[in-house]
């Protein structure tokens, strides 16, 4: 009985939120808190884009992406602008989470039904309702929840439209899904070109163009980004690949565990919580129901059709993409948010495949199936319970440490601070509730912070914060006390003690006020040979390395490596030797291999370069087996000159202690009129290149 069936969902459902609301109330004194602070900052769009100033977090400033999810935050701006603002938009967006929770159970029931029967509907959205870490996943505010609504409606859709022919339900589904989320692309490309493949299809032309929609609307959001902004992924999203960080050898070590251990918690859901699975504890023990993928295997090959072609397609469509987005360096985090859409999909075909099973091996034996499929059903709900029971108090528990932690800066900062002023920000996603203006330093929502490496972050940070005029600087700094203690340069920042340092019993938050007297100061020539060589010569180009603006402009690349470890550069506070000693803080790599960029040259005059250097640099290394910072030393550093693929000469030399600055000369015979390209090979440290003629 479908009606009866609902309504035992939707008391349990309702059960469930009144669960998790009221932990989470009970840890915040009754206040609507997300579990993960990066709802404030979509909040923050949300509230521009109300305002009528869209992709910009602080106005006035140029354009950003930083919001995953194009759909959700146009979402929270209808209801801020209907009045939904503070906390109250923080509460709508947890409300319509909980409203696709209830909307996302019903479906699965009516998905599995249409598959299986009754009994398997009601077990799926028993799955669904007592999902552990999906319900998280629904409750907590952010596009995660849309996207686990509509992944499981498309599906829904998919199977009509095998069945039926008409793609409408499916075309929408899956548009939303694009403006939804940046996976909606590739699902869209995928399912356009399965459907389009079938016979006699691709001569349709409505079909046609109803299958293609919702590519088209995931591309059109690239472009959309590339309007905006100018670049053509978001600014949340562009910096996540493991290759770029890791290298090939290392991604695929991490992506391949990680596939791994994903299997076998749909496999098995026996190993315990604490197991890292990616970069952040599992959970797996809850993750989802013991055996649940073999029986999902089991739906699969044993669907008939004309229900098989669009479960086996939908199927195979959520694997692949599952895969390509696998190589991210979030992989793992948030309890695997980034592969929860997944699951709803697989609790409706584990459903199924506990049915066909059953009946399979009751041999029309009808008591013998109705007590196996009840015995079976009866431990997964159970398990789901305890797993859903577990999470309501992760729920909680995660929004009183933001409570403690990030609500109460925020209100400290609003009480002691001068209204508006601005303030950086490495820690947390608080400028929503204060209405300072931030200054993300990670460059999510700062656009003068945008393009910065993630594994050369601090290098990044310095000199981004050394291009800002001085009158845009912000005062203060929002960190953290493991941030300050991991980061050299974060500690030479600041100023004096601390003016707020949060009470959450966890990784608090500190404010400081920001000087700024090594910021900058890296741009010019200090040791008195170096400025003899180049005296009377006029500087026509500088190159700033690890400065991503400045190396875009120079069309500049790199290739660094120790064996297949990839060298990344860090952030160097040394001094200069004296008398007078001069300390100057500047970012740069250690090149075991080689450099080249194009610079600004006048034809038929020779070219003088002043390189910045050290003895000694260090190194970020990132690699599956364990990362970190290292020394190199350079007693004896060297290099070979290429200009425009021809030999210009060799250098060595022994950089002395602290900084040091080398000169080299390129004959006039070499340097072409406008632009001339430079290879450098060889071993040595590079901070900083100065041009003059």
């Amino acid at each position: 009985m479908p009606g009866r069936d609902d309504k035992i969902l939707v008391v349990l459902c309702l059960v469930v939120i009144l669960g998790f609301l009221g932990l989470m109330f009970a840890a915040t004194d009754g206040h609507f808190i997300p579990q993960v602070v990066d709802l404030y900052l979509v909040c923050q769009y949300a509230r521009a884009m109300a305002e009528g100033h869209p992709f910009h977090y602080n106005a006035g400033e140029a354009a950003s992406t930083g919001a995953t999810s194009l759909l959700h935050t146009a979402l929270l701006a209808a209801a801020d602008s209907l009045g939904a603002r503070g906390e109250g938009l923080v509460a709508f967006a947890i409300l319509v989470g909980a409203c696709l929770y209830l909307g996302t159970v019903l479906l699965a029931r009516r998905v599995a039904a249409s598959l299986a029967g009754a009994r398997e509907g009601l077990v799926a959205g028993g799955l669904v309702a007592l999902g552990g870490p999906v319900v998280w996943g629904f409750l907590y505010g952010s596009d995660t929840a849309l996207f686990l609504f509509l992944s499981l409606w498309l599906l829904h859709a998919a199977l009509r439209a095998w069945r039926d022919g008409d793609l409408a339900q499916m075309s929408v589904a899956g548009m939303l899904m694009a403006l939804a989320r940046p996976e909606g692309l590739p699902i869209g490309l995928l399912l356009g070109a399965a459907w389009c493949a079938g016979p006699g299809r691709g001569r349709n032309r409505r079909s046609w163009i109803l299958a293609w929609l919702p590519a088209g609307c995931g591309i059109a959001v690239l472009a959309l980004y590339r309007v905006v902004s100018g670049h053509w992924l978001g600014s949340s999203i562009a910096d996540k690949s493991l290759l770029p960080n890791y290298g090939l050898s290392d991604s695929l070590a991490l992506v391949s565990e990680y596939a791994i251990d994903v299997v076998r918690g749909l496999l098995l859901g026996l190993y315990p919580s604490q197991v890292p699975v990616g970069f952040a504890r599992g959970w797996a023990s809850l993750y989802f129901p013991p055996l649940g993928l073999l029986l999902v295997l089991v739906c699969l090959a044993r669907l008939r059709e004309p229900l098989a072609a669009p479960v086996q397609t939908w199927s195979a469509i959520v694997a692949v993409v599952l895969a390509l987005l696998a190589p991210n360096l979030f992989m793992g985090v948030h309890f695997n948010r980034y592969v929860l859409w997944a699951l709803p999909t697989l609790h409706v075909l584990a459903a199924v495949g506990l049915g066909m099973a059953v009946a399979w091996l009751s041999r029309e034996d009808t008591a013998f199936d109705r007590s196996l499929f009840r015995l079976g059903a009866g431990l997964w709900l159970l398990l789901g319970l305890l797993s859903t029971l577990r999470f309501a108090a992760l729920y909680g528990e995660m929004a009183g440490e933001v409570y403690r932690r990030d609500f109460k800066t925020a209100e400290w900062i609003s009480r002691s601070l001068p209204r508006g002023v601005a303030m950086a920000n490495v820690a947390t996603s608080v400028e929503y509730l204060t209405g300072h203006r931030s200054v993300n330093l990670h460059g999510v929502t700062s656009p003068a912070f945008y393009g910065n490496h993630k594994a050369e972050r601090e290098a990044g940070v310095l000199e981004a914060l050394a291009r800002l005029p001085e009158a845009e600087r912000p005062p203060y700094l929002i960190t953290s006390v493991a941030v300050q203690e991991g980061s050299a340069l974060m500690r030479a920042l600041v100023e004096g003690e601390p003016l707020y340092r949060s009470v959450s019993l966890g990784d608090e938050l500190l404010i400081y006020r920001m000087r700024y007297d090594l910021v900058g100061k890296s741009g010019r020539l200090f040791l008195p040979e170096a400025r003899r060589a180049v005296e009377g010569l006029r500087e026509v180009d500088r190159l700033n390395v690890c400065d991503s603006r400045d190396e875009a402009a120079h069309d500049y690349s790199f290739s660094s490596h120790l064996g297949d470890l990839r060298l990344h550069g860090t952030a160097r506070i040394e001094a200069y030797p004296g008398p007078p000693q001069e300390i100057v803080a500047d970012g740069g790599r250690a090149i075991v291999g080689s450099e080249s960029f194009t610079v600004q040259t006048v034809g038929g005059r020779d070219l003088v370069v002043a390189l910045r250097t050290a003895s000694s640099v260090d190194t970020n290394v990132l690699r599956a087996s364990g990362s970190g910072i290292f020394g190199l030393q350079f007693p004896e550093a060297g290099l070979t000159v290429e200009v425009d693929g021809m030999a210009a000469g060799r250098w060595s030399f022994r950089p002395r202690p602290g900084w040091d600055e080398q000169v080299f000369r390129i004959p006039a015979a070499l340097v072409a009129e406008g632009r001339t390209r430079i290879s450098l090979s060889g071993r040595y440290a590079a901070f900083q290149y100065w041009f003059y003629q």
